[in-house]
């Protein structure tokens, strides 16, 4: 047999090639987890109905000990598992540290919004969508405020829920002006807290103010709950809209009853169901660039027919929502064995799922712009292996091992806030000085509160079950 020095070593080459692109793509299979992965305790637990499980699986995500402590610092994806863990901390009524988190979060992801880099996008499209800081979505963002405000409004905080209905409205206003950013999605977001933030300002005097946030509600639904408290603020200001006279008139030409003088209002929030988290999916290539063609330059569409032709690439890894019952059965309200009809407020589900679906062409377009990106590195390592041992197969297969190494590595941003409420709805009842029971059924769970009702006095009840029929 012939000896050959050269080509013996440039064989040598490949194999240690060979074994450091294995040693690397194989672990990352293995590691390969998306944040909706991470974070799959934590819904398994609410869906279970077990809070106190979802909070520690919520801790484990944080890598914190216990609910009292932050991180040391926040990494990329620490702003949203914040938000994760305030919306369990809600949901076991402490209050303080859900606003803590709240807070933190909010602070956290009002500096990533515009903190991006270019080595960020540079990973973004050549390895995975989920790289750089989390940007929160227009209905994130009022969510937050939205359910910071019940932080306040259940210990009747009317100071701190007044700070955070101002945060809401500033981020609304920012919202409706920004330049591609649906206004009318921003309306149906923003309904909860518009609710919330009228109620704030009713119950601190603030009138006008409470019917100017009233009538935002008013531009999105209907809001029955409200009626009489416009009817009744209606008397004691003077802000007025054509939506506002139409619930002032009303059917029954505002013979609505006021509140009576020495009774107690209770205001009763239900936040039941949760949001549809992102998971990762793969598509087959062409249903791919049907959805991307819009937000691709017809070249990267022409490459990658190319690819498509030549059995290269076959699939495409993006993020989508995942499948889920949308539909609840509106909870049961019993005040003193009384039923009251909850008014639904804001589907959030809905929101959230628009939201996705107008996207859903730019995250496809990045998902295939990175196919390209390592269908090319791919093709340069095979010929530079090629080249290296005098072996066009051998090229071939550095090639394709190059390719299913970054498609390891290639995981779909599947960060969302997944903990909100999927429904939130309320009840609004006038009730004697005294004793009272109230009893909800939300979600296949019957929660009971006991309370005690003051002459001419206010309270909000907090009803929270966020699992998934």
């Amino acid at each position: 047999m012939t000896w050959h020095p050269k080509r013996q070593k440039a064989e040598r080459s490949w194999s240690l090639l060979a074994l450091v692109v294995v040693a690397v793509a194989l672990p990352m299979v293995v590691a390969c987890k998306t944040f909706s992965d991470r974070t799959r305790a934590t819904r398994s637990a609410l869906d279970a109905y077990d809070q106190n499980a979802a909070l520690r699986a919520s801790n484990r995500a944080l890598g914190v000990r216990s609910a009292e402590v932050l991180p040391d610092s926040l990494g990329k994806n620490d702003a949203l598992l914040l938000l994760d863990r305030a919306m369990v901390l809600q949901s076991v009524q402490k209050y303080a540290l859900s606003s803590r988190d709240f807070q933190v979060a909010d602070k956290a992801l009002e500096v990533l919004d515009f903190s991006r880099s270019t080595s960020d996008e540079i990973v973004r499209y050549m390895f995975s969508d989920s790289a750089g800081p989390y940007k929160a979505r227009p209905y994130e963002k009022l969510m937050l405020n939205t359910m910071n405000m019940l932080n306040y409004l259940v210990p009747q905080n009317l100071e701190g829920a007044r700070v955070e209905a101002r945060r809401f409205s500033v981020m609304r206003t920012y919202l409706l002006a920004a330049e591609g950013v649906d206004q009318a999605a921003v309306a149906r977001a923003g309904i909860p807290g518009s609710y919330f933030a009228g109620y704030v300002f009713e119950k601190t005097g603030a009138f006008d103010q409470a019917l100017r946030y009233y009538d935002e509600v008013l531009q999105a639904t209907e809001a029955p709950s409200l009626a009489a408290s416009i009817r009744r603020l209606t008397r004691l200001a003077s802000y007025r809209t054509p939506r506002l006279e139409s619930v002032i008139e009303g059917q029954d030409g505002g013979r609505t009853p006021l509140s009576a003088t020495g009774s107690s209002e209770v205001l009763i929030v239900i936040s039941y169901g949760r949001v549809p988290p992102l998971v990762a999916k793969r598509i087959p290539i062409g249903l791919a660039l049907t959805i991307a063609a819009a937000f691709l330059p017809p070249s990267a569409v022409q490459q990658a027919n190319r690819l498509a032709g030549q059995g290269l690439v076959t699939w495409i890894n993006y993020p989508d929502v995942a499948p889920q019952p949308s539909q609840y059965p509106s909870p049961q309200v019993r005040i003193d064995g009384v039923p009251y009809t909850p008014d639904i407020i804001a589907d959030v589900e809905a929101v959230a799922r628009d939201a996705w679906e107008a996207s859903k062409g730019r995250v496809m377009a990045a998902a295939v712009t990175r196919m390209l990106t390592r269908a090319a590195i791919g093709a340069g390592t095979g010929v530079a292996v090629g080249k290296a041992s005098g072996k066009s197969g051998v090229g071939v297969l550095a090639s394709m091992i190059t390719q299913a190494s970054m498609v390891a590595a290639d995981k779909p941003d599947t960060r969302s806030w997944a903990t909100l409420p999927a429904r939130i709805a309320v009840v609004r009842a006038q009730l004697p000085p005294g004793g009272h029971t109230i009893e909800v059924s939300a979600v296949g769970r019957e929660h009971r509160v006991d309370t005690t009702a003051e002459s001419d006095r206010w309270m909000v009840i907090d009803v929270m079950q966020l699992a998934t029929p």
